[in-house]
């Protein structure tokens, strides 16, 4: 990787490496443990311990790992074998949950992928994975996820060991072993011993700056160092009760569903999806203790809390995955709830700064948390020169939660170096205290309540379009998700005259995720551009529009 940065001398490099390992191993941070090992070790301590209560059901450490054992046991009959790649695209339900722990005991890696995401995007996921096992529900609103992966696993060549269907029948699929059946005829098939805790068991498909996901690949360790950290930065232990309402294909959702709570040997309440209301009365009922997501679900609460007074109320609630206005830190403090900002990404096993709810509240309101214990960040400006405390310029991260590489060699030597720096492409600025502040991006995306979807990716979409001559697409403003899709666009004659319905239907016949389509479009006559031809975004809101197209959010995916 070309950065501008000083590299050290490559025995220098290695020894530098050896003493950080070290390190990481002294501190605690690097354990023997892996996370095939987690929920099996945690049911053997207290199996009759209520693990999670999801909808009307509730299941202990007990029978989540006899279940879970035996959907390892069938996949490793059916020919799933160690290191195979076990696609998920489920919705949130206890099959997903199940699925995913399966995989690591069977010594499997994990590839869970978002509902939204539709043919266009499986495509390429799924040409990139080649999964050994797939598991998915028969049908998802309008879609038939089932049929379209037997599809692209045909145009691919694929074979899958293994094809789980949920909720439905095909030819070619199966039903895994189910909760109240969790015996199943397998219990003699042996698993796999645990893999090593350097081996990779995540496989997560991230929108960077281009247009296909990339594969980051992360390995148990530095997702257990990540929960050493957490646990460590919150004060949780086994009386935390977590409330997981964000999607279980994203690595904040499965791991505040089940991972950090086998982890803790505590319990936590999954929603099949957010509804503010039900979210308020079960953090009641429940006795939540710490929520972990994106603004909107902590505005949605703060709303609901100023029109309930009495009600009792969630105690902790960690903020990633979007930006939040200091306003929203001050508005939930009034009410009771300590809102702590945190800084992370997939590429780092979840958050690497956090605040503390005993941090004082200018700062939570205003810095995106401490470095976590083990990372290291500094900032750099455009030249690769280290600036002062407090200054703002390119962020570089180290450290025991990093991901290993992606999937693509290409984007691995893009975005990590030689000395073991990863550049996330965001900017911001770090004090002398250890407070991390964020203060922008270089890379171009939109993240819309943290769902983070390449420009380029949507501008492809939609410059595929009939009458559309060049187009641009840039976050925009949106109060309820921090961001949504805009699109600015030199159209024909012909389709100035149509409106913004041919191209919205265009996009819906490419299978473009639906949160994907742009809820603005700015008609203009020519989109700005350097010497080079290269799109200038940041000139764009001062290009007179022909016309300005607003549509509704999109209400579903």
């Amino acid at each position: 990787m070309t950065t501008g940065v000083p590299s050290l001398p490559s025995d220098q490099v290695t020894l530098s490496r050896a003493y950080r390992y070290a390190g990481y191993r002294a501190s605690g941070l690097w354990t023997a443990s892996t996370l095939a090992d987690l929920v099996p070790d945690a049911a053997a301590r207290h199996p009759e311990r209520e693990l999670f209560a999801f909808e009307a059901r509730r299941v202990t450490y007990g029978e989540f790992e006899r279940w879970t054992g035996a959907i390892a046991r069938d996949m490793v009959r059916r020919g799933v074998q160690p290191g195979g790649r076990v696609l998920v695209q489920l919705p949130n339900r206890l099959e997903a949950l199940a699925v995913q722990v399966a995989a690591f005991r069977a010594g499997a890696v994990d590839v869970p992928v978002i509902p939204i995401y539709r043919e266009h995007e499986m495509r390429q996921i799924v040409a990139d994975c080649r999964p050994a096992a797939v598991c998915t529900v028969a049908e998802l609103g309008d879609r038939r996820p089932a049929a379209e992966l037997d599809m692209l696993l045909g145009e691919a060549g694929i074979s899958p060991a293994v094809r789980y269907i949920v909720d439905g029948d095909r030819t070619g699929w199966a039903a895994m072993p189910d909760l109240a059946d969790p015996d199943h005829p397998n219990h003699d098939v042996p698993l796999p011993p645990s893999p090593s805790p350097e081996e990779p068991l995540l496989l997560l498909y991230t929108s960077g700056t281009t247009a296909a996901p990339k594969g980051a690949l992360l390995s148990s360790r530095a997702v257990i160092a990540h929960l050493v950290n957490f646990r460590d930065a919150l004060g949780a232990d086994q009386h935390t009760v977590t409330l997981a309402a964000t999607p279980l294909s994203h690595l904040g959702g499965f791991v505040a569903a089940v991972v950090f709570p086998a982890f803790l040997g505590a319990r936590s309440v999954v929603m099949s999806g957010w509804r503010p209301d039900d979210a308020v009365e079960l953090i009641a009922s429940e006795q939540v203790t710490l929520m972990m997501g994106a603004t909107i679900f902590v505005t949605d609460l703060v709303d609901r809390y100023r029109a309930a007074p009495g009600i009792r109320r969630l105690d902790t609630y960690a903020c990633a995955g979007a930006a939040i206005a200091p306003e929203v830190v001050d508005r939930a403090s009034e009410l009771g709830l300590r809102v702590v900002r945190a800084y992370g990404m997939t590429e780092t096993a979840g958050v690497l700064a956090i605040g503390a709810a005993s941090d004082p509240l200018e700062r939570r309101r205003a810095w995106d948390g401490r470095l976590l214990r083990g990372m290291e960040m500094t900032v750099v400006d455009d030249d690769g020169n280290l600036v002062p405390p407090g200054s703002i310029g390119r962020l570089r991260i180290r450290g025991p939660q990093l991901l290993d590489g992606y999937t693509d060699p290409v984007a691995t030597a893009e975005q990590l170096d030689e000395d073991g720096w990863f550049f996330p492409g965001d900017v911001g600025r770090i004090d002398d205290e250890g407070w991390v502040q964020i203060v922008g991006r270089t890379k171009d995306i939109v993240n819309r309540g943290g769902e983070k979807f390449s420009t380029m990716d949507i501008e492809m979409a939609i410059a595929s379009a009939p009458g559309v001559r060049q187009v641009a697409v840039t976050a925009v403003a949106d109060d309820r998700f921090g961001e949504a899709v805009g699109a600015w666009v030199v159209l024909d004659d012909d389709a100035r005259d149509t409106g913004p319905e041919p191209l919205i239907a265009h996009l819906a016949a490419g299978r473009l995720a639906k949160a994907k389509t742009p809820v603005e479009w700015h008609v203009v006559a020519a989109i700005p551009t350097t010497a080079s031809g290269k799109i200038r975004k940041n000139a764009l809101a001062e290009v007179p529009r022909i016309a300005v197209w607003r549509t509704s959010r999109p209400a579903t995916p």
